[in-house]
C-alpha cells in the first residue's frame, strides 16, 4: 500500500513538473522584443536573465523540451501502472465471462486512454493556455529557475542534440528547440487571447485571419469571371468602345481582338481620356499597355508579389489551354486581406440591379425575405440562413467560386464575385421571360 502511495505521489509530482515547464516556455517564448523593452524601461530586475537566453536560446529552450518530455513519460509510465492496479481486480472479479476472460488487455486499453487523457489535458493542453495568458506573470516568475535548470543540464542536453544532429546528417538539418518559429495554431491562439484582454480589436483580427487564408487562395478563386469582365473589341467602332470605357469606371481595361480568348493589350482610361481632351483622335490601338497574363492555379500571394514588382494593376486569368478565365486587379487581391473596398464616389448600392440583357445583379447579403417580396419568387426559408448567399451555400454544401452556376426551379445563380470565403455578388436569371421585379410588372 505505502509503495502505492508513494506511485501515486511521483506520479502527480511529474504531472506537475510538466504542467509547470510547459506553461513556462509558452509564456518566456511569447517574450518579444516590445515585451522587453518594457521591461528595460522599468528597470525590471528580471530583465538581465532574458536577454541571458538569447546567448545561446537552442539550449534554453532544449532544456524545457527534453525535460517537459522526461517528465511527461515519467508520469505516463506510473500512471499506467496504477490505472493497471486499480482497474485489473474489477474486471477480474466481475461475474461477466468477457470481462474476466480479457481482464488484462480490457485494463490496459482504459489505462492508456485515461493516462492519455489525464497527461495531454493536465501536462499539455491547460499549461499551455495558462502560459499564453499569464505569460508575464509565469515568465518572470519562472525564469531563474529554468536557467538554473539550463545549468545543471546543458552538456547533457548537448550530448542529446550532438547524437541527434549525427543522426540527421543524411537529411542536411539540425535539432533545433529555438521558439523563433510559431505555430499557425499558436498565433491563432495568441490573438483569440489578445482580443479577449482588449489589446487587439475584432477588425485587426479578422485581417490577421484573412493573411492566413491569403496564402492558400488561387486565382481563379478571387478572379472576376470571363463572363462579366468589361474589355473592348479592337475592331469595334471606336465610338462604341469609347462609350464602353467611359461608362465602365474602370482605370484600365482590357482590349482583345476577335474574341475574350485573344487579349492583345489593356487601355489606360486616363490616356484614352487625355486623347479624347486633346482632340487627338488617336486609333485606340496606339494606346495600348502590355498584358500580364497569370495561369488560374496561381496562388495570389504569388500573384500580388510579381504585380508589385512589375507595376501591374491587373492580369489576366487563363487557363491550361491559354483561353481566358477571367481578370483579377490589385482592389480584387486587397479586398481578400482588408474586406470589401467602397467608393465613396459612387452611389449606394442597391441589392439588385437589372442589366441591360434582362438579367439582374443580386447582392449575396439581400435576404430571402427581400429577393422573395422583389420577385414575387418563393426561395425557402430556414433557421441555417437568411440571406442569398446563405440559401446557395445550404443548397450546394459549399461556397461557389467566381464563374459557377446553381439552379434552382427557373432561376438560374452565377457567383460573380468572391472575397475569401464570402459570396458578395450574383448574376440571376430565369428561365421563365415573364421573370423580373415586382415593381416592374406592376
Amino acid at each position: 500500500m505505502n509503495y502505492q502511495l508513494y506511485e501515486i505521489i511521483f506520479f502527480f509530482v511529474f504531472i506537475f513538473l510538466a504542467s509547470y515547464l510547459s506553461a513556462a516556455e509558452v509564456a518566456i517564448a511569447s517574450f518579444g522584443s516590445q515585451k522587453l523593452e518594457e521591461l528595460k524601461d522599468k528597470n525590471d530586475k528580471t530583465y538581465p536573465l532574458f536577454e541571458s537566453i538569447k546567448l545561446d536560446s537552442n539550449t534554453f529552450f532544449g532544456t524545457i523540451q527534453i525535460s517537459t518530455n522526461l517528465s511527461l513519460i515519467s508520469a505516463s509510465v506510473l500512471g499506467f501502472i496504477i490505472a493497471i492496479q486499480i482497474i485489473t481486480p474489477l474486471f477480474t472479479g466481475s461475474d461477466i465471462l468477457f470481462f474476466n476472460q480479457y481482464s488484462k488487455l480490457l485494463s490496459s486499453i482504459l489505462a492508456i486512454l485515461v493516462v492519455s487523457f489525464l497527461t495531454m489535458v493536465f501536462g499539455i493542453l491547460l499549461p499551455k493556455v495558462l502560459g499564453f495568458k499569464y505569460s508575464e506573470q509565469i515568465g518572470k516568475a519562472a525564469i531563474r529557475s529554468l536557467i538554473l535548470l539550463t545549468t545543471l543540464f546543458k552538456y547533457p542536453v548537448k550530448i542529446v542534440t550532438g547524437f541527434s544532429n549525427f543522426l540527421l546528417i543524411p537529411f542536411k538539418e539540425k535539432t533545433s528547440f529555438s521558439q523563433t518559429r510559431i505555430s499557425e495554431d499558436e498565433i491563432r491562439i495568441l490573438i483569440s487571447e489578445g482580443v479577449k484582454s482588449g489589446s487587439i480589436d475584432e477588425t485587426e483580427q479578422e485581417i490577421i485571419e484573412n493573411i492566413f487564408e491569403f496564402n492558400d487562395l488561387r486565382a481563379n478563386e478571387v478572379m472576376v469571371p470571363r463572363t462579366e469582365m468589361v474589355a473592348i473589341n479592337i475592331n469595334e467602332d471606336e465610338m462604341e468602345n469609347a462609350k464602353i470605357i467611359i461608362d465602365s469606371g474602370h482605370t484600365i481595361i482590357p482590349v482583345y481582338e476577335e474574341s475574350p480568348d485573344k487579349i492583345i493589350g489593356v487601355i489606360h482610361t486616363k490616356d484614352f481620356m487625355k486623347t479624347l481632351v486633346n482632340g487627338m483622335n488617336k486609333p485606340i490601338r496606339n494606346l495600348l499597355g502590355p498584358v500580364y497574363f497569370i495561369p488560374e492555379t496561381k496562388l495570389i500571394s504569388e500573384v500580388l508579389k510579381e504585380m508589385q514588382n512589375r507595376g501591374e494593376r491587373i492580369a489576366i486569368v487563363t487557363d491550361e489551354y491559354g483561353g481566358t478565365e477571367g481578370m483579377i486587379s490589385m482592389e480584387d487581391i486587397l479586398e481578400e486581406i482588408v474586406g470589401e473596398l467602397r467608393d465613396n464616389t459612387r452611389r449606394e448600392v442597391k441589392d439588385y440591379t437589372i442589366l441591360s440583357d434582362g438579367k439582374y445583379f443580386i447582392l449575396g447579403s439581400m435576404t430571402i425575405d427581400d429577393f422573395n417580396e422583389s420577385f414575387n419568387k418563393n426561395l425557402p426559408y430556414s433557421d441555417e440562413y437568411n440571406t442569398v448567399a446563405g440559401f446557395l451555400a445550404d443548397k450546394t454544401g459549399k461556397i461557389l467560386n467566381s464563374g459557377e452556376t446553381f439552379k434552382y426551379d427557373d432561376l438560374n445563380f452565377e457567383l460573380i464575385k468572391k472575397i475569401r470565403q464570402k459570396m458578395v455578388q450574383f448574376k440571376v436569371y430565369s428561365d421563365d421571360e415573364s421573370f423580373s421585379e415586382k415593381e416592374k410588372r406592376e
